[in-house]
Parts: structure tokens; C-alpha cells; sequence
């Protein structure tokens, strides 16, 4: 899956603790998200979320659902990209 059209892109610098709290209230299954860590990054649609636990489906044959613990990298977070569901809203957190 592309990254969903968006009208609005909102910057966001945060901590890694308010960068977690993020991800745990907003970030729901069937939103678009990317997560910058490290050399790597994960993108595509979440499939599902179990507390810290997101299954990312990356819409790629070679890579297909990739999963991650975000307790287990946040450490290691550059940045998130979020797009919510059915939203025209782009929400970019840069992790300081």
C-alpha cells in the first residue's frame, strides 16, 4: 500500500516517554504508519496492536508483515510518521 493521500502535515518534536504515550492513545489498527529507527524503518497499514506489540503489514511481497515492540526500539526512534485512518492529516514525530 502507497502512503494514503493527506491535505495537513503536522511537526511534532517530542521525548521518547511522550513519543510512546503517542503511539499508545492515537496509533489504532487500519492507520498508516512509518517508524524511523536506527538504519531501519518499517511502513505500511497496522494489521494489529497488542499494548506495545504492532503487526505492520508492509503491502510488500519480499517483506510481508513485519512486527515490532515499541518499548523494545523506542530508545532507538528517530521518528514516527502517523496517518489515521480515514484522516487528511499527516502527524510527523521527530524524537529528540
Amino acid at each position: 500500500m502507497a502512503e494514503p493521500e493527506y491535505n495537513e502535515e503536522i511537526n511534532m518534536e517530542v521525548t521518547e516517554e511522550k513519543m510512546r504515550e503517542y503511539m499508545d492513545n492515537e496509533v489504532d489498527e487500519g492507520d498508516y504508519i512509518e517508524v524511523y529507527f536506527g538504519r531501519c524503518h518499517v511502513e505500511g497499514t497496522i494489521d494489529s496492536k497488542e499494548g506495545t506489540h504492532y503487526r505492520v503489514d508492509t503491502d510488500n511481497k519480499t517483506f510481508g508483515l513485519m512486527e515490532f515492540d515499541i518499548e523494545n526500539i523506542s530508545r532507538d526512534v528517530l521518528e514516527v510518521a502517523h496517518i489515521p485512518e480515514n484522516s487528511n492529516k499527516k502527524i510527523i514525530l521527530s524524537v529528540l
